[in-house]
Order: structure tokens, then sequence, then C-alpha cells
């Protein structure tokens, strides 16, 4: 039997989200602009803080990967080459010891391969980075964290994420997209009126999912929670029963967008 739906569909279902995100130590990843020694607290060790920055060519794929604690933040722009801005934070029973530990780390290995080296952790020795980047609007990226948000925008091409303990957030992102976070949510922001590539596949275990879709969107879409509701903003169509996994057309159909979580809602959101 076919349903049509129009405005709301919600499937409501017995909410559990397991106790938020673990941290390693007590501090908070440099995200955005700012890097900071104030929330980068290791036991009664002194923090300090410091930006670098380098430039490389374009890798055929940007791995970046700022290892056990830290953020990863990318922009498309319209430059050929890639622009690494890293927020380095160390914490050592001193303040000098603090940048001596800073100067001897290094934030990328190469073309392709943006990724931290420093010396081992230790009980009176630890350090984090954090990355912004700008890589030309048509790159491929390969994007992996720990304990650390994932932010993307304006970026085309095979993008594939996962962090475990962090949220993710795509804007205006395009190609063959694919990844998701353990413990946090995902939303992604599209301004066109149809998926530009092969498709999404996005996913979280303990948060929600949400998509910010143009009225005229297009796509074929697949949801599916086991814990949570799914919320639907557009008139759809539901061939047989509905159930908290579906697969519904948006306006004329297009490339395959799936949105799933176990622990959370889907909310396929109308912008207005």
């Amino acid at each position: 039997m076919k349903r049509s739906l129009f405005c709301v569909l919600v499937l409501a279902g017995a909410a559990f989200l397991s106790g938020g995100t673990a941290k390693a130590r007590d501090f908070k990843p440099a995200e955005g602009h700012t890097c900071s020694a104030e929330h980068f607290h290791v036991n009664d060790l002194t923090s300090y803080a410091e930006s670098r920055e380098q430039r490389l060519a374009n890798g055929s794929t940007n791995l970046i990967n700022p290892g056990q604690n830290g953020s990863i933040r990318v922009h498309g722009w319209n430059n050929s080459d890639v622009l690494v801005k890293a927020c380095i934070q160390t914490a050592a029973p001193t303040e000098a010891e603090a940048r001596s530990l800073a100067s001897q780390i290094t934030i990328a290995q190469g073309a392709g391969m943006i990724e931290p080296s420093g010396p081992s952790h230790s009980d009176e020795r630890y350090w984090s980075v954090s990355y912004e980047v700008w890589v030309p609007n048509a790159s491929n990226l390969d994007l992996k964290a720990t304990n650390g948000g994932i932010s993307v925008e304006t970026v085309r091409g095979q993008i594939h994420f996962q962090t475990l303990n962090g949220s993710v957030h795509l804007s205006e992102v395009a190609g063959d997209v694919e990844g998701g976070t353990t413990n946090g949510s995902v939303t992604i922001d599209v301004a066109s009126s149809g998926w530009t590539g092969s498709g999404l596949r996005a996913k979280t275990t303990n948060g929600s999912v949400r998509l910010n879709l143009p009225e005229n969107f297009s796509a074929q879409v697949q949801t599916s929670t086991v814990n949570g509701r799914v919320k639907v903003d557009f008139p759809v169509t539901i061939s047989g029963e509905i159930s908290k996994s579906m697969s519904f057309q948006l306006g004329s159909g297009g490339p395959l967008i799936e949105a799933k979580t176990v622990n959370g809602s889907v909310h396929i959101a109308r912008k207005v």
C-alpha cells in the first residue's frame, strides 16, 4: 500500500542515548580560528599554544588526521595548492618545556599527508594538534579524527570522514561522500536543487542526523533509526508499512542519500 504524507512525517520510539562523548584528558580541541591554551589542561602541567602555517601541493587524496585529540575544518577555495593552519597545544611542567615541546612537532609530512608527528606522550609531556585546511574546490579527502569534530565546506570529490567522539558538519559538498561518527551529531547543508555526484552516506551511532535541503531538492532518500524518530518536512509517498527504516523519493529523484543512526533522530529538513 502506498501512503502519501505531507509536511511532517514523524516516527517516534523509545529514546536512548549513551552518556556523551568520552575525551582523553581534560581539554577542549581548538576549533575555528581560536588557538589557545586556556582549555588545554593536563593534570597540573603548564599549557602552551601556538599557530603555524604551511603550504603544500594538492595530493591525489588529502589525508588529514590530527591524531588522538584534535579537530578538522576543511574549506574549498579557488587556489591550486593547499594551505594548512595548525593549532599546536602542549603541556609540560614549565612554560619553557611546553614551548620546547611545541617546537619538536611537525604539522604535515608532505603533499597529501597532513598529520602531525612529535615526541611520545608521557605523564609530564602531552600535545595535541587541530587543523584548519584550505584545499582546491575539486579535491579528494580522507578525514580521520578520534576526539574532535569534523567540518567540510564547498569541496567536491571523493570525501570520506570518520571520527569517534565529535560532531560532523558538511556544507555545500558534492561527489561521492561517505562517513560518520560514533558519539556525535551529523549535520549536512545542501544549497543546490539536487546532489551533484554519486551520492551521500552519513551515519552516527549515538546522535542525530539532520539534512537541511532546499524546497525543490530531488533525490532518492533512505533513512533509519533504532531508538529515535524520523521527521521529514517534505511531501513523500511511502510504499508498504511505515517503519523506522524508509526509502522514498524527493522531487524527481536522483542519486541516493542515506541518513542513518542507532540512538537518535533523523530529520530531513526543508529550508525556508
